[in-house]
């Protein structure tokens, strides 16, 4: 039987490096679960194999699920760009022989789970064994993958106390007022209330002094008293129409008053 023999790498771990053995008969997720298995990663169903060319270009995709892919691409009979769907090879249907052109053929393998990976797989050696064997096998084995690192915080604890430990009260807290400098002295506030009297007399006399009429005065004059004008004598007039312009606003028929 033959044997197609695969170099797995990555290009995270330099020294990170798996051959494995399958039959060419042998499926897509054969292979998919035996990297699974000499690579210690958890299982996963969000899986893809790639063919590539040497340069690991990718060409044809093989996936876990069931997937339906838009791809664009250029027609030549329309001149135009077109958008296909294409469904994509399964795993369990698609037997590695059929996609093996090449005696060197390079595929990429990704694993897209809680940590994403890709693995460059080489075919680099065809074996024609007569022994029967079981496979898929890992051969050889060398580095590990990197783990990835989870920071975990442990939560703060108080120190434990004693038994009987009495915590004295809090202190109110004491906002100071805007008032709080001023004291007050009684002896002052006798001396002042003492002399109140004669205090609002005198300011009685400053209010009827800067014109505030006393209660004995008419109403009616408060106008009088209001606006008074200095009219000057009527020999400095040459003629009375001048002077009756000058003071109109006092004529007793003026609608002001």
């Amino acid at each position: 039987m033959l044997i197609y023999r695969f170099r797995l790498t990555s290009e995270e771990q330099e020294d990170f490096i798996r051959e494995i053995e399958i039959q060419p008969t042998q499926t897509f997720l054969d292979f998919h679960e035996i990297i699974l298995s000499c690579t210690d990663l958890e299982s996963c169903q969000n899986a893809f194999f790639y063919t590539t060319d040497k340069k690991y270009k990718k060409h044809q995709e093989i996936s876990f699920k069931q997937q339906k892919k838009k791809i664009r691409k250029y027609d030549d009979e329309l001149d135009e760009i077109i958008t296909e769907v294409k469904v994509l090879h399964l795993m369990k249907n698609s037997r590695l022989n059929a996609f093996i052109d090449d005696p060197h053929q390079k595929m990429i393998y990704e694993y897209q789970a809680k940590d994403f990976h890709a693995f460059n797989l080489e075919l680099f050696k065809i074996i024609k064994s007569e022994v029967s064997i079981f496979l898929p096998r890992c051969v050889k084995s060398i580095g590990a993958l990197p783990k990835r690192v989870e920071i975990q915080l442990e939560p703060m604890i108080a120190p434990p106390e004693e038994e009987g430990t009495i915590h004295p009260p809090l202190a109110p807290v004491i906002r100071e007022s805007i008032f709080s400098g001023i004291h007050e002295v009684e002896s002052e506030i006798a001396e002042i209330e003492s002399h109140m009297d004669e205090i609002l007399a005198i300011e009685e006399k400053n209010v009827q002094s800067n014109g505030t009429p006393s209660p004995d005065v008419d109403e009616n004059d408060m106008f009088a008293m209001e606006e008074q004008v200095e009219m000057e004598s009527i020999e400095d007039y040459e003629d009375i129409e001048n002077l009756e312009i000058k003071h109109r606003k006092f004529d007793g028929d003026s609608d002001e008053f």
